[in-house]
C-alpha cells in the first residue's frame, strides 16, 4: 500500500506544537516531530507517519483517562497523576504529576499528544503502615 506524503489537519497538533515550540521544551514522545519539513522533502513521509502514530495514540489515551478513573472510583480507589519518564518535564503537565485526580478534566493534565502522565490507584494505606505478613510460629518442642 503506497502512502502520500502530503501532510494531514489535525489542529490540536498545530496548537500544541506551538506552545512546545515557545516553550522550548517538547514531550519525548515528539522526536522528529518539532517541526514540519517541506511537504517533497525526503523526511515528510516519516514525518507524516509519527505525526499518525502519535494521532492514534492520543486518540487511544484521550479516550481511556475517563475509563480508568472510574475503573478506580468503582473500586474505591483514588487516582492520581504521574510521569512516566525522567526527562525534562513537559511545563503544561508538571503541576499536575503527583496531584490526585478527581473525575473533573481540570484536576488532570491535559493528557496532549505524546502525553506521558498515566493515572494511578493511591493506595488505601501507606506503603510504610501495611502490615507485614509473618509466619506461622514453629510449635516448642520440649
Amino acid at each position: 500500500m503506497a502512502t502520500s506524503s502530503a501532510d494531514f489537519g489535525w489542529p490540536d497538533f498545530d496548537r500544541w506544537q506551538a506552545a512546545f515550540a515557545a516553550a522550548r521544551i517538547f514531550p519525548a514522545r515528539w522526536e522528529g516531530l518539532h517541526q514540519a519539513p517541506a511537504a517533497h522533502a525526503p523526511e515528510a513521509e516519516a514525518y507524516r507517519l509519527r505525526k499518525l502514530s502519535l494521532l492514534v495514540e492520543w486518540l487511544d489515551m484521550v479516550a481511556r483517562r475517563a475509563a480508568t478513573h472510574a475503573h478506580f472510583t468503582r473500586q474505591g480507589m483514588r487516582a492520581q497523576v504521574v510521569r512516566q519518564d525522567t526527562r525534562l518535564p513537559c511545563p503544561v503537565c508538571e503541576p499536575f504529576n503527583t496531584r490526585e485526580a478527581g473525575p473533573e478534566l481540570d484536576t488532570m493534565p491535559p493528557f496532549h499528544p505524546g502525553c506521558r502522565c498515566v493515572l494511578v490507584a493511591i493506595p488505601k494505606e501507606p506503603a510504610s503502615r501495611r502490615r507485614k505478613s509473618y509466619k506461622r510460629p514453629r510449635p516448642r518442642i520440649e
